[in-house]
């Protein structure tokens, strides 16, 4: 795969349109265009923050390989903010909840239907 169809499979993938990356990286919508049809090629600087911001290798970017190594770095910039914000431990804590509750609702459920109340 060629470096302009992976640039923009990976931006794709996230979601993006080219404004929206090329304010990112701070450079022109023109340019990503430009990247991705293989007019032209990202400078160094440019490919390092590509590289950087997709989580991805220099290598895979540049050489002909297919699946992206998501780097550590790029997923814990993308769990961190979950995890920050309390929505992971909210939803553990609901499922708890949850369990607990419908736990409950069984055992009484059960002890009215089976227990025999002439006893």
């Amino acid at each position: 795969m060629l470096l302009g169809e992976k640039l923009k499979k990976l931006r794709k993938a996230r979601g993006l349109s080219q404004e929206q990356l090329a304010d990112q990286l701070n450079v022109s919508r023109q340019a990503i265009s430009k990247w991705e049809l293989g007019e032209s090629t990202p400078d160094t600087d440019n490919l390092v923050a590509l590289s950087d911001y997709y989580g991805v290798s220099l290598d895979y970017l540049l050489r002909d390989q297919e699946v992206p190594e998501v780097s550590e770095k790029v997923m814990v910039r993308e769990v961190q903010p979950l995890i920050s914000s309390g929505c992971l431990k909210k939803g553990v804590v609901g499922i708890v909840i949850f369990v607990a509750a419908w736990f409950i609702f069984v055992l009484l459920f059960y002890s009215v239907m089976f227990i025999d109340p002439m006893q």
